[in-house]
């Protein structure tokens, strides 16, 4: 190896090495956080649901503005979505140790009685629904209806095509 390319060769694997070593302390350095009053609300990346109550209330807002319920249709309305509410607080679920410790018997006697209980609740708002509908005039079925067709939280804004379903083509006329 001639001196030059010697001396270029170590240019090369010093540079390299800085590199390096710039790379790792950068890596290794905590970014500056911003000052307390500044403070961003969450970290970056992490993702903070809403509370679920108030995208209920806001649904909820949006499909009565939407049917236009009157005030003979406020009772059949109110018992509508106090039918959506949870019953009660959250029940304490059994740990899977808990539901290692029971018997076969038990076990399907727990799972008996947590069917009856969500049945019951399913026909409780089923109930409200229908008395809801009942109530409604032709154009709000269809409102409700087309509101309703992919469930409470889908609509004309949140179609199937949002979740990877190409809309359905329009008839040709």
């Amino acid at each position: 190896m001639t001196r030059s390319s010697l001396f270029s060769l170590r240019r090369i694997v010093l540079a390299s090495s800085l590199a390096a070593l710039g790379a790792t302390a950068m890596a290794q350095t905590p970014p500056a956080s911003p000052p307390p009053a500044e403070a961003p609300a969450r970290h970056a990346g992490e993702h903070v649901r809403p509370d679920p109550a108030k995208r209920m209330e806001r649904r909820e807002a949006r499909l009565k503005q939407e049917l236009k319920i009157t005030a003979e249709q406020e009772p059949a309305w109110n018992q509508f979505t106090a039918s959506m509410l949870p019953p009660g607080p959250p029940k304490e679920r059994m740990d899977r140790e808990g539901w290692r410790k029971l018997t076969t018997p038990q076990r399907i006697e727990r799972m008996r009685t947590m069917h009856a209980e969500r049945s019951a609740e399913m026909e409780r708002r089923a109930e409200a629904t229908l008395r809801l509908y009942g109530a409604l005039t032709p154009e709000q079925q269809k409102v409700f209806d087309e509101r309703m067709a992919m469930g409470p939280r889908h609509g004309p804004h949140h179609g199937p095509h949002q979740h990877g379903m190409p809309p359905k083509p329009e008839p040709r006329g």
